[in-house]
């Protein structure tokens, strides 16, 4: 019998061969984390590539009128936790809030985001 192997990403079971985990890793992961993790991060990797070979890599402007109804904003775990602790701060305003160094960490979040 073969032992169970576990997703490099998440910890859990994989089922079958399991998948590539790169670029997240360099090792197997889950059916789950492929398509939550890994085929995003493939995607974010390759539009980033384009970017890059046509303006440089520059920042550019996103028309959100362009976006379409099925598109996706990716944003990081660790952005996404701290988006969270935010939310959490702010809906207790009782706690002091640093808006300068917030607003720039969201400037930055939001330069590291990407809609698919």
């Amino acid at each position: 019998m073969k032992p169970v192997q576990a997703c490099s990403i998440c910890g859990g079971a994989i089922v079958g061969f399991g998948n590539d985990a790169w670029p997240v890793n360099d090792d197997r992961c889950c059916d789950q984390c492929n398509a939550e993790r890994v085929i995003p991060t493939l995607r974010f990797r390759e539009r980033d590539a384009k970017r890059e070979g046509s303006n440089g890599g520059g920042l550019q402007m996103i028309d959100l009128n362009d976006i379409e109804d099925d598109s996706f904003l990716a944003i990081n775990a660790t952005d996404l936790r701290w988006l969270y602790d935010l939310w959490v701060q702010l809906a207790h305003e009782s706690r002091p809030l640093d808006r300068q160094a917030a607003a720039k960490r969201l400037a930055d979040v939001l330069e590291n985001s990407e809609f698919f």
